[in-house]
């Protein structure tokens, strides 16, 4: 499920850039900035979550006002992007003026970020493998002394010394585990 949900917020991360852009566009063609994000919202491409966000904000906004719903946003979905967005939308709302060429710039930001999680993934990918067959190793080396010397499985778990043994290791594998997971994470 975390995994699911990781996705689905990558790729709003990665189409927020375009939905600025839209915005910017028919802020330069004079419509208002909520018939501009209303107008980005109804594309097709937008991921599905992404879209249901954009139509609750533009609904929102028709009852409470644009800033508010921007940051009922920013609050209902906590992704950096996600607030950038939502913070710049409401300095268009609220300043006035020639606003496009800084959404513009955002969503080069925004792009340019996730462009460079994605590398970092990439790039990354190599040492996640690396950990995950050194984490293993210690416990495919159990099984295999437990399958080929019947002697291993008494000693481990009919002695004491055996059952500590058992225990420390185990202990120190999860904690292995848990420093190479932090170590090889990649966030964006």
């Amino acid at each position: 499920m975390n995994m699911i949900r990781r996705r689905r917020e990558a790729a709003i991360v990665a189409v927020l850039p375009d939905v600025l852009e839209r915005v910017a566009s028919g802020l330069r063609s004079g419509a208002t900035p909520l018939q501009a994000l209303a107008d980005a919202a109804a594309g097709a491409d937008l991921p599905a979550a992404l879209a249901a966000d954009l139509r609750r904000v533009v609904e929102r906004a028709a009852e409470v006002g644009l800033a508010p719903a921007l940051t009922a946003w920013a609050e209902d979905r906590p992704l950096t992007a996600v607030g950038a967005t939502a913070a710049a939308l409401q300095v268009t709302a609220g300043a006035g003026g020639p606003a496009a060429p800084a959404l513009e710039g955002l969503a080069s930001g925004l792009r340019d970020r996730h462009d460079a999680a994605g590398e970092a993934a990439a790039l990354s990918a190599q040492a996640r493998l690396s950990a995950i067959v050194v984490g293993g190793a210690p416990a495919v080396s159990l099984v295999l002394s437990l399958v080929v010397d019947r002697r291993v499985a008494p000693t481990l778990v009919g002695t004491p010394a055996g059952r500590a043994c058992l225990v420390t290791g185990l202990a120190l594998q999860g904690l292995a585990g848990v420093w190479m997971h932090w170590i090889v994470r990649c966030e964006p």
